[in-house]
């Protein structure tokens, strides 16, 4: 008699996963805030006092911050304790260099996957739509996700699943990085250079829309401060604090 248990059959004996977990949930919360402004990049941060924020144990919070180490947004610094990642001219440069190689290779990609099958291009046609209604009700860190999404489904819609493995890691960061950028530039002007991504993508030019993603990924993000915004957000929180 085979007495082996088939993959099918184990997976069945176990609870369904859940969509969120709590250290998930934990995850994006601390994600958000910082994208927000409500935390700034540099600042310390207290497993205890983000346990009490969001009422939970400080169990979760813990693992959450394990995770935010492995990438990159949570440093754990000797003597300073767990603090944010730093939103540098340097760090950036970094970050930026690194999208641009990956999703200049993705474009390639996913111009080649439309032009097999032109129904490819929809899932961005859905992100950027979305991105619409988010600017529209004034929803900054909504454009911020959704600027996230809409160059992750950009790496995953090239097929490339070790293209997407590199990327993925970035992607909270970059959710901060978005979200900082909503406090200092019109959600409108966000949006519009989203639709001109997209455009390029439908005409299918293939040097025309690398060269609008770099634009795209270099040029509008240099042209912000963020050093200075922190700095200033730095300065009236302490205002505020008396």
């Amino acid at each position: 008699m085979d007495d082996r248990t088939t993959p099918k059959e184990a997976f069945a004996k176990l609870a369904p996963l859940a969509s969120k977990t709590l250290v998930d949930q934990v995850v994006d919360a601390i994600v958000e805030a910082t994208a927000t402004g409500a935390f700034l990049p540099g600042d310390r941060i207290v497993e205890a006092e983000v346990a009490r924020a969001l009422n939970v144990s400080r169990v979760p919070v813990r693992e959450a911050l394990r995770i935010l180490e492995s990438q990159g947004i949570v440093i754990n610094a000797r003597y300073r304790g767990m603090r944010l990642m730093d939103v540098t001219v340097e760090r950036l440069e970094k970050i930026l260099k690194v999208r641009t190689a990956l999703e200049t290779l993705a474009t390639r990609e996913v111009l080649e996957a439309i032009r097999r099958d032109s129904a490819t291009i929809k899932p961005l046609e859905q992100v950027v739509a979305e991105l619409h209604q988010a600017a529209d009700r004034g929803d900054s860190y909504g454009v911020a996700r959704l600027d996230t999404e809409f160059h992750r489904t950009l790496c995953r819609l090239s097929g490339n699943d070790v293209l997407l493995h590199m990327w993925e890691p970035l992607s909270r960061q970059l959710t901060i990085i978005f979200g900082l950028s909503t406090l200092q530039k019109d959600l409108g002007l966000i949006v519009k250079e989203h639709d001109e991504l997209l455009e390029k993508i439908k005409a299918g030019n293939v040097g025309d829309l690398i060269e609008a993603v770099q634009v795209h990924i270099l040029d509008y993000s240099r042209a912000l401060d963020y050093e200075g915004l922190i700095e200033l957000r730095r300065r009236n929180r302490k205002r505020k604090a008396g």
